[in-house]
């Protein structure tokens, strides 16, 4: 049963990332990765993990990151509760997934997975330098549907991230991130058609209702 789960979540994995292969560049020009969404774009804005004067997000590497480029990919998970309105209204959200083979604490750090608890976001696929992350974010169709960036705070025993150097690694613990999430517009505005669509259903039946 364990070995057929695993094999369901490879297939899924691999579905996701021809998904992405076809939309990423794409993806990449529209929000210039560098820069996030334009604020003509976005529609929502959220905090993710707290605010960079107060991070609360975590993260965890397993097995831990260090300068070598790691041989396969790592387990990665972060979690942080989302605000600001909208579909962030106080949840925890958290990003399961992986960093890919060849990641390195110097030399960056490719992440992909899935995105669970924030509402229209499937997945999400990006990239890390040093403590600074950027990310999109996909549907379950591999739409591209926003964007997000974190900051990593190292913690507080370990202030420049020397548990890299270490043959266990850096493995997330006590570090903290924060970070902001944008939704584009295009995803709001289709839940906005739908719920209207809903709502003049309705009206036209209680119309017909009346009329005989």
């Amino acid at each position: 049963m364990k070995s057929r789960k695993l094999l369901n979540k490879a297939a899924v994995l691999l579905r996701f990332r021809a998904i992405i292969g076809a939309t990423a560049c794409a993806g990449a020009s529209a929000l210039a990765l560098a820069g996030g969404v334009t604020s003509a774009q976005a529609t929502t804005r959220c905090t993710w993990g707290g605010t960079p004067a107060n991070p609360t997000g975590t993260i965890s590497f397993d097995p831990g990151l260090t300068q070598f480029p790691a041989p396969f990919a790592l387990k990665f998970e972060a979690t942080g509760v989302v605000e600001g309105g909208g579909p962030c209204h106080g949840q925890p959200v958290t990003f399961a997934g992986q960093a890919d083979a060849g990641s390195s604490c110097t030399g960056g750090v490719g992440f992909e997975g899935r995105v669970i608890g924030r509402p229209g976001v499937a997945w999400l696929w990006g990239t890390g330098v040093l403590n600074v992350v950027r990310e999109l974010d996909y549907d379950n169709n591999g739409n591209l549907v926003g964007a997000d960036h974190a900051i990593v705070r190292p913690p507080k025993d370990d202030p420049t991230f020397s548990a890299c150097n270490t043959p266990q690694g850096f493995t997330g613990k006590g570090a903290r991130f924060s970070g902001e999430w944008d939704l584009l517009g295009s995803q709001s505005s289709g839940r906005r058609h739908a719920v209207n669509k809903r709502r003049h259903k309705g009206r036209h039946h209680h119309k017909a209702k009346h009329h005989h």
